[in-house]
This record gives C-alpha cells, sequence and structure tokens, in this order.
C-alpha cells in the first residue's frame, strides 16, 4: 500500500509538536538534575552545621550552601554578638525559602537580617574559597570573626547598596564560621536568595568560569547575528522583518546577558529594570514577528501587541515605583511580569499552530521555537528549585532557541527579499539594454529604409539607361555602366537574423558592435516569435554570452570570432556558441569577472539561473590550446512561460 505525500504531512504536523515537547521535557530533567545546585551532589548544612571530612572534600571539591542556615530576622549581627549569651536563631532555611525579608508576614520585604554557618574540616590548614552571588542589597561578610567582604554600607541609617558576584579566598582549619549581616531598602528582593558555593579554590572558579564563558559565547553570538541582521535591515531599507529580528537578539542580549555584565561589575537597580524590560521587549518583537511571517490577522493580534507595549512600559517605570511600597504592590509587580510571559505563550502558540496548518512558510521553525519556549515556562513551574550551575535557567535557554528559531524563518524571508531585489535589479538592467539596442537598432532601420527609397528612386534611370545601351548594342559601355553602377550599391548588414524580436534586437546589436572592433561574429538564431520563454529572460541569456565573447575578443590579438547557434525543437531550446578568448581565470566556486581583478563574473551564473529556471542547465568549458570558449545552454520550454 502507498502512503500519499499528504498522509506524510499531515503524521508529521501531529508527531512533530508532540516529539519536540517530550524532547524539551527531557532536556530541563536532564539539566535539572545534573546543572542544578539544589541537587548538586555533596553533603549540605543541618541545623546551622556542615561536617566535611577528607574524603568528602576529595569527592566534592565545591558544594553548594542551600540547607541549614541560621537566620536572624531585623538583626545585623557581628561575630561578638556570638562570644557571650550568643542569640538564637529565628529559624533554620534553606536558600531561596523567601524572596526577601517578609519574615512571619511582615508589611515589606525589606529591613536587615544576618545568616550563619559553621562548617566543620579537616584539622589541617588549607585553603579554601566561598563564591558569593548577588547578595542584596548591601551585606558584611565575616569568617572566623575576621572581616573579608564588605559590598555597600548595611547599617540603616547609612544605607548604601551594592550588589554583585565576589569571591572570598582563606587558610583554615578545623572550624570555619560563616557569618553574613545584610540590609536591603531599595530592590525588589531582600537578602540571600542565591546559594553561595564552598571548596577548593581552582574548582570554585573553574565553575564560576565555565558559566561566564557559555553565556559570553551565547550573548556574542546573538549579538552578532543582531547586528548583522540590523545591517541587512538598514542597507534594504524595506527589510522590516530584519530590522526587528536584530532588536530582538539585542534585547535577548540585554536580558540574559546578567552573568556577563556582572563579571565586569555592571550591576545595580538600573540593569535590573533594564532586565524586565529587555524580556518584556524581545516577547514583543517576537510577536510582531510572528504576525509579519505569519500573515495574522491585525485585529487579531493587535489586542496582544498593545497589552505587550503596556508590558513594556511598567517594567520601566513600577520598579523604581513599587521598591519602597507595600509587599502586596511589589508582588503584583511580578505578578504582571509573569502572566505577560503566559499571554505571550499563549498568542505564539495559537499563531505557530495557525500557520501550520494554514500551510504558511516557515511554519514548522516557528511552532518549534515556540513550543520549547511553553515547555520552559511549564517546567520552570513544575521545578521551582532550579538554580543553574553552568547554563541558565529554561525560560532563558529557551528564549536562545526561540531567536534561532525565528531568526531562521526571518532569514528565509529576508534572502527571499534580496533574491527579488536582485532579480529585480537584473531585470532592470537588461530591459535598459534592450533599450539601448533598440535606439541603436531604428535609426539604423530608418536609415536602411531611406536608402532603399532612394535606391528605388534612382532605379528607374539606371533601368532607362541600361535599356538604352542594350538597344543600341553598344555592350562595352552596357558593361561599363554595370560596373560603376554596381561599385555604388553600398554592402549591408542584414536586419533580420532571427523571427524573434528580442533575439534579433541583441543580435544587430552585438553584430555591429563586432563589426565596429574587426571581430568576425557568424549568427545562425533559429528562434521563433513565439517561444516559451520571457523576453527579459532570453534577454539575459543572449545579452550574457555575447557580451562575454565580444570582451574576451577585444582582449585578444590575431584572429577573433564568435559564433552562435541556436536551435528551437518542441520541448528545449538549444544554444551553442564558441569564442576566441587568450585566457580565463577560475576558482573553485566559477569563472573570475575579467572586468574586475579577483571578483567572481556573475554574467555566467546569471545565464545558468535562468536555464535552471526553465528545467535546463549551463555548462561553460574552455580550451586552452585551442584558445576557446565554449558555452552550451538547454532551456525546457515545456512549462508556463514566466
Amino acid at each position: 500500500m502507498k502512503i500519499k505525500p499528504k498522509a506524510i504531512q499531515k503524521a508529521i504536523r501531529l508527531l512533530l509538536p508532540a516529539a519536540l515537547c517530550v524532547l524539551s521535557v527531557f532536556v530541563c530533567l536532564f539539566l535539572y538534575h545534573s546543572d542544578n545546585k539544589y541537587s548538586s551532589p555533596g553533603p549540605q548544612p543541618m541545623n546551622g552545621v556542615l561536617m566535611m571530612d577528607e574524603s568528602d572534600l576529595a569527592e566534592y571539591p565545591v558544594v553548594y550552601l542551600v540547607n541549614g542556615w541560621e537566620f536572624y530576622h531585623g538583626r545585623l549581627l557581628a561575630p561578638s554578638d556570638f562570644e557571650i549569651n550568643p542569640p538564637l536563631p529565628d529559624e533554620t532555611i534553606f536558600i531561596g525559602q523567601y524572596g526577601g525579608f517578609e519574615y512571619e508576614g511582615s508589611a515589606l520585604p525589606h529591613g536587615s537580617a544576618s545568616y550563619r554557618l559553621n562548617i566543620l574540616l579537616q584539622d589541617k590548614p588549607r585553603s579554601y574559597m566561598l563564591a558569593m552571588p548577588e547578595v542584596y542589597s548591601a551585606y558584611r561578610l565575616y569568617i572566623n570573626g575576621e572581616e573579608k567582604l564588605v559590598m555597600g554600607e548595611p547599617e540603616p541609617s547609612a544605607y548604601r547598596s551594592q550588589t554583585g558576584n565576589q569571591a572570598v579566598t582563606f587558610d583554615a582549619a578545623g572550624r570555619v564560621d560563616i557569618l553574613l549581616a545584610v540590609s536591603d531598602f531599595s530592590h525588589v528582593y531582600s537578602g540571600m536568595v542565591y546559594p553561595p558555593a564552598f571548596g577548593l579554590p581552582g574548582v570554585v572558579l573553574k565553575a564560576q568560569n565555565s558559566r561566564l564563558v557559555f553565556w559570553s559565547v551565547l550573548c556574542a553570538a546573538a549579538l552578532s547575528v543582531g547586528m548583522l541582521a540590523l545591517l541587512i535591515g538598514i542597507a534594504g531599507k524595506k527589510s522590516v522583518s530584519a530590522l526587528l529580528y536584530g532588536l530582538c537578539c539585542l534585547f535577548f542580549v540585554g536580558y540574559a546577558g546578567h552573568p556577563v555584565t556582572a563579571a565586569f561589575g555592571l550591576t545595580g537597580e538600573v540593569l535590573y529594570a533594564a532586565e524586565g524590560f529587555f524580556y518584556c521587549a524581545m516577547l514583543t518583537v517576537v510577536m510582531l514577528l510572528q504576525k509579519r511571517i505569519s500573515g495574522l490577522n491585525r485585529r487579531w493580534s493587535m489586542p496582544f501587541l498593545l497589552f505587550g507595549a503596556l508590558a513594556c512600559l511598567c517594567s520601566l517605570i513600577l520598579p523604581f515605583v513599587v521598591k519602597n511600597e507595600s509587599l502586596p504592590l511589589m508582588v503584583g509587580y511580578s505578578y504582571l511580569l509573569d502572566a505577560y510571559k503566559w499571554v505571550a505563550a499563549v498568542y505564539l502558540t495559537t499563531a505557530a499552530v495557525w500557520a501550520l496548518f494554514k500551510n504558511r512558510v516557515d511554519s514548522i521553525p516557528l511552532l518549534c521555537g515556540v513550543l520549547i519556549f511553553d515547555v520552559s515556562l511549564v517546567m520552570d513551574r513544575l521545578l521551582p528549585m532550579y538554580e543553574p550551575i553552568v547554563t541558565g535557567w529554561f525560560p532563558e535557554l529557551a528564549g536562545f532557541t526561540l531567536i534561532l528559531c525565528i531568526g531562521a524563518a526571518v532569514g528565509r524571508d529576508v534572502a527571499g527579499q534580496l533574491i527579488a531585489n536582485v532579480v529585480l535589479t537584473r531585470r532592470a538592467v537588461e530591459a535598459e539594454r534592450l533599450m539601448d539596442v533598440q535606439r541603436t537598432y531604428y535609426p539604423l532601420l530608418q536609415e536602411k529604409i531611406a536608402e532603399a527609397n532612394t535606391a528605388k528612386h534612382d532605379l528607374r534611370h539606371h533601368l532607362l539607361a541600361i535599356s538604352g545601351y542594350a538597344e543600341s548594342g553598344d555592350l562595352d559601355k552596357l558593361r561599363s555602366y554595370l560596373s560603376r553602377y554596381g561599385s555604388t550599391v553600398p554592402d549591408s548588414e542584414p536586419l533580420l537574423y532571427s523571427d524573434n524580436e528580442v533575439a534579433n534586437l541583441m543580435a544587430f546589436y552585438y553584430k555591429q558592435l563586432a563589426r565596429k572592433h574587426q571581430i568576425h561574429m557568424y549568427l545562425d538564431l533559429d528562434i521563433p516569435e513565439e517561444i516559451n520563454i520571457s523576453s527579459s529572460d532570453l534577454c539575459v541569456i543572449l545579452s550574457n554570452l555575447l557580451e562575454n565573447a565580444v570582451d574576451a575578443c577585444l582582449r585578444t590579438d590575431g584572429e577573433r570570432s564568435v559564433r552562435l547557434c541556436a536551435t528551437s525543437m518542441e520541448s528545449a531550446l538549444f544554444i551553442e556558441m564558441e569564442n576566441t578568448c587568450v585566457a580565463v581565470r577560475d576558482d573553485a566556486v566559477g569563472f573570475l569577472s575579467s572586468k574586475s581583478e579577483g571578483r567572481k563574473g556573475y554574467g555566467l551564473d546569471s545565464v545558468r539561473s535562468v536555464a535552471r529556471q526553465y528545467g535546463g542547465d549551463a555548462r561553460f568549458k574552455y580550451d586552452a590550446d585551442k584558445r576557446v570558449f565554449f558555452s552550451s545552454i538547454v532551456i525546457g520550454l515545456e512549462g508556463d512561460k514566466s
């Protein structure tokens, strides 16, 4: 039983989304178990104490301190506070349990707090490293009673925020007491929300550098592609899709490039607000691109685009408005951003599915990118305890995949526009050339007509004279007269080389050019008046062949000749040409131009392109021994006329 192609296409449309969703889920699960600080193997603190012996350190040279932190709400503690009558912690927490200092439902997630953890190690002194992620928004770090790091000013009376990734190297043996005194009065997050890393310095630095390299490569790739798309869009003038895609890539870099900017110390409230804006802007531009590529109805897509513009505006303003307001307002801002992500996902998914079943061009890459983005949002909800070590959060990675898929569709669209522009430019050049030929041809035609009328007028007188000599029987005078008359008749080039108007014009023009430069040109063009090839395409073939041939002859010393034959049959047009040629430069991709040093020639490529457009082909060969260049073109004539 033979399976119909339409059945195969329908099966692909049904199976591809399901297979892609399953694959995306497996990728998320793989990252969750292999690149997650919360699931990273190794010992974890319990009740404020982490115990690590020599074997633990050898097996787990880096440990992410997630659990067992003593939490002191509302208190900025120092090591001296634990010397006599040490305070009791309010509770033991894991990092990420709270997004701020909203302990026991306080009205604001702002204020002060302290975190404390003890690590019991081997008695032998050794160097260790504690890598601190961004802590919001000012803190003092004490290790074994010694102040090792100060970021900003945590004292409420002189509060000054400062955030950034930091690493502290220290020597210790036996016991390590880590105390962190934190204050925040300016950020949407407060305190320590990301787990720090502890271990051997080389291994900890390797993990940090791996993440930096990963995101540097992704951002550099997105930035390069984005700048290229912007240049193409600007150069193309009307290439709106390229401009939008370039902005999309730049917005992605602004949103996901935080690990790179943080490595250079570029942090702060303005950058955090900018990240939210870039994310909303990226999704809005993706929706715009989806609309353009898929051809969606404006009435249906406009509400979603307006909501996207509103989300972008809010992401710029609200972070500076809500940071000192009540907790419900800050939570509401967070809900707004989450709601926009899901609204964008619904729009993109619906549009991609609609485009697929409408057989829109590039619907497959659009659907692939959108489904990966959808799965990332779902998995981000199902697996909230995920903090990447090297890669990124699911929506970040899916965002990069989404712009790649959108890029594939935009690239095809832009390439189509560029090809169309090239074709239009080529047709305009050939039309101008045809007009030049006509401007040359018709004055000569008028001149030949005038000569014919003059000859017709004079012929009666010549006939009378000839008749008189013949009647008188004076053969010598008759012969002399005929000789003088024959010498006055000019040699005349034929005006008709082919029944086809375009072929005749091209032949006449280049025949005159060849005659001017003493090039012998033989033409045999059996091309009918009506032929199943457009005039512009026939002009491209004949003009490029003859122009190249004449140009090659002009660079040849000695005998110079061009021979062009065309034969039209029922199913194809066969064109063969040979011309003298002193030398031909070629490389791996084709013949080089004889007009510009080192530049690839495009005339023969145009001939081959037109021939293949009609189901034919073109072949070119140079015989160095004979110093002759051969061209052979076959053009199919059974399709519809272009």
